[in-house]
């Protein structure tokens, strides 16, 4: 009998995830975390319950309350894990069967690619939430992430790519990324950063995981996205009280339309707002003394930290 095929008895999944039988059953009754079938003898549960009992049994003990996480999927469950220190599983808990084995963790565009070639988008979001689930956050940015962005653009530009499957790629990224970036926020923060993309500029990606990162050091996200008029950016940053606005563009800054919306947020942002632009296309475009140009997100995260130990 494969591992797909077995079932455990509610005792077994008790003695696996540490909870007991009555908080099981009032989780199924209440939540329905997991749909058990059943026989003449009682609840029956596969493999893949056991693993999401288990995830939801860890973050529960850290301080999750159950009726928040317990609509979220296997992959958000993996991300909340991911996102919170680490802890050790619980003492007697026995290993969840098949757990003996190696996971395979390797990052690499091709299974991606694979997929949007075949338009899959099921393959596609299934393999991103696995790596999501099982690599930490900020490895997950720079492992996957970044990788596949760079290489989905090579390819639509070689024109091996049609523009209908960078479309599905985009979306299937801003999904996993939006949730990263949710499970990844923290209640109480010292700084706060906006974060754009000037209006005319759709290219979201950028910003997307300069907000994650942002996440991961602890300061929190105004994530305003992609395509707003330099007005509703200013206006943004003023109401929320950020402590600067991150502005991302792969559209040209000789562009006249673009320099002057990026002329108008540096001019009208309040004194002590920091005004920070990622990539080449921003240099020349706006005054030097009043931006800080970040050439890449190694320094972007140098400047997270900056921004954290500033009094």
């Amino acid at each position: 009998m494969g591992e797909d095929t077995l079932r455990f008895s509610i005792g077994a999944v008790a003695r696996a995830t540490g909870l007991t039988v009555d908080t099981l059953r009032v989780w199924e009754r209440r939540y329905a975390v997991v749909t058990p079938t059943r026989d003449e003898r009682g609840r029956l549960y596969t493999s893949d319950d056991v693993h999401r009992l288990q995830l939801l049994a860890t973050l529960v003990a850290r301080g999750h309350a159950i009726g928040r996480i317990a609509r979220l999927s296997n992959p958000q469950l993996g991300l909340l894990q991911a996102a919170a220190t680490a802890h050790p599983p619980p003492v007697g808990a026995p290993p969840l069967p098949g757990a003996g084995r190696r996971r395979e963790t390797t990052a690499s565009p091709d299974a991606l690619l694979g997929a949007l070639q075949r338009f899959d988008s099921v393959a596609l979001e299934d393999e991103l939430g696995r790596l999501g689930a099982v690599l930490p956050p900020r490895a997950f940015v720079y492992e996957v992430v970044l990788p596949a962005m760079q290489r989905v653009g090579e390819e639509w530009h070689a024109g091996r790519l049609t523009i209908a499957q960078e479309h599905l790629f985009s979306a299937a990224v801003r999904n996993l990324l939006g949730t990263l970036i949710r499970l990844s926020s923290r209640d109480r923060v010292t700084r706060r950063l906006l974060f754009a993309t000037p209006s005319g500029d759709r290219h979201e990606f950028g910003i997307l995981v300069s907000a994650i990162l942002a996440a991961l050091h602890g300061v929190g996200v105004v994530y305003v996205g992609a395509d707003l008029p330099a007005a509703d950016i200013v206006d943004a940053a003023i109401q929320s009280r950020v402590d600067g606005v991150v502005l991302g563009a792969l559209q040209a800054a000789s562009d006249p339309s673009m320099g002057h919306e990026l002329r108008t947020v540096a001019s009208q942002l309040p004194s002590g707002v920091e005004l920070w632009l990622g990539g080449s296309a921003f240099i020349g475009a706006v005054p030097e003394s009043r931006v800080l140009h970040l050439k890449d997100f190694q320094a972007y995260e140098q400047e997270l930290s900056r921004l954290i130990g500033r009094p």
